[in-house]
């Protein structure tokens, strides 16, 4: 076999290419940190104390936000939201690491989030909150959550779309007991 060197060209040529991606990586980086900073500016702090609130549920029940024997993923969308109708989907495998709920805003009647959530495959409950809530949870932007531990303390939150890969990173970290 036959080995074969580069030129100095060639080399310098990949060099180039190289660079130029690095710099195109770290700017994209740069731009997602911006927006995701962004995006939570105005979102419940980490380790801040969340409230808790027993709404009235699609099924004509009531839950609490706060589930005080385990940590919760809460959900607030508006059924207008196009983002929400993507993400939703994702919620019920997440449902199998972390107790899940769901709570909507912005809306203008119990049929207007009965009928956005028909066409989705929803399993966790779906509480109807209210602007108290909304005010509470600082929300702003359609999707966001939280990740609540049993005594209402926030551990995590995002804003905007979410894939399945994103939302277990998220619970990953997370002491959870679904036990």
């Amino acid at each position: 076999m036959k080995h074969q060197s580069l030129s100095y060209t060639t080399v310098k040529k990949l060099s180039y290419r190289i660079m130029k991606h690095w710099k195109d990586a770290l700017f994209a980086l740069f731009i997602v940190s911006g927006l995701t900073f962004w995006m939570q500016k105005d979102m419940l702090a980490q380790g801040s104390q969340a409230s808790q609130f027993i709404l009235p549920t699609l099924d004509n029940s009531a839950a609490s936000i706060i589930n005080p024997n385990q940590p919760t993923l809460v959900y607030f969308f508006a059924p207008w939201c196009s983002i929400c109708k993507l993400s939703m989907g994702n919620l019920s495998t997440v449902q199998n690491k972390i107790n899940t709920i769901v709570v909507a805003l912005d809306y203008q009647d119990r049929t207007e989030v009965v009928n956005f959530i028909t066409d989705i495959n929803v399993t966790v409950p779906i509480l109807l909150g209210n602007p108290v809530v909304s005010k509470h949870y600082q929300v702003s932007s359609y999707p966001s959550y939280y990740i609540i531990d049993g005594k209402g303390k926030v551990l995590d939150r995002s804003s905007g779309y979410s894939s399945l890969a994103g939302l277990l990173w998220r619970t990953s970290n997370i002491n959870i007991d679904k036990g």
